[in-house]
């Protein structure tokens, strides 16, 4: 069963309390025993290397240029979420206190959905959006615990258009199928920024490797098309991030 927008939303963010909920308990131990035992748990100082696959529920903010064109949306109204992934290597390097800078390299990918079926024939229409960017993402980022820790990051993400691609399938009124693939470049901003924040848990198999889970939420702050483009598109987008990490 497909999980709706909305759903998955508030998945996340029970997810993203009870990782807060599980850090302040956490912190509030360490409190109460610091004074018997200064070695349960401390923030990780460490470099830590992330090889990571995000899963995401994308879509976007869809506008009208008002300083163009002003177009309607028309159908575009009625386009949908889309499950999309995305892969980053990520390194999270000691700065001052308990803080890390995490940077690296990852492929991000967004998009949205379109489905239309007639109630009068066979017809049919739908279609599948995808942009592709290369982003160098920057955040401070923090780490808490030993064995099972808490992780946190918040910052912005500057990425490069890579690709686009919209996938249509259709029926006509006979019901006889076909589909098409489109790979047009030329509307799309070179350049895009978004807002990242991540939160979740870090568990060390020993002193070198470990598994890292968080859910994250993008949100891009400027437009995915060009000046003059008919539409202001921003994506945004709730998800996980699963990442091998090593330590050193």
């Amino acid at each position: 069963m497909i999980i709706g927008f909305r759903t998955f939303e508030f998945m996340l963010k029970i997810i993203f309390t009870s990782s807060f909920v599980f850090f302040c308990t956490i912190i509030n131990a360490q409190l109460i025993t610091d004074s018997e035992d200064n070695s349960n748990l401390s923030f990780n100082n460490t470099n830590v290397l992330y090889v990571g696959v995000d899963g995401i529920n994308s879509f976007r903010e869809l506008s009208p240029n008002t300083d163009f064109l002003s177009t309607p949306l028309g159908e575009r109204v009625n386009e949908i979420s889309r499950w999309m992934s995305g892969y980053s290597l990520r390194m999270a390097i000691p700065a001052f206190r308990f803080f890390k800078i995490n940077t690296g390299l990852a492929i991000l990918q967004s998009g949205e959905s379109y489905d239309w079926n007639s109630t009068v024939t066979d017809s049919s229409y739908a279609y599948q959006r995808t942009f592709r960017h290369i982003g160098l993402p920057i955040q401070l980022a923090f780490e808490y615990g030993n064995k099972l820790s808490v992780y946190g990051a918040f910052g912005v993400t500057p990425a490069i258009f890579n690709a686009f691609r919209q996938q249509i399938q259709w029926k006509n009124a006979l019901g006889s199928e076909d589909s098409d693939e489109l790979s047009i470049q030329d509307d799309c901003n070179s350049f895009i920024i978004s807002l990242q924040a991540d939160i979740g848990i870090h568990y060390h198999f020993n002193e070198t490797f470990g598994l890292q889970l968080t859910a994250l939420y993008r949100k891009q702050l400027s437009n995915t098309y060009k000046e003059f483009e008919d539409y202001i598109h921003k994506a945004y987008a709730f998800g996980f991030n699963f990442a091998l990490s090593y330590q050193f």
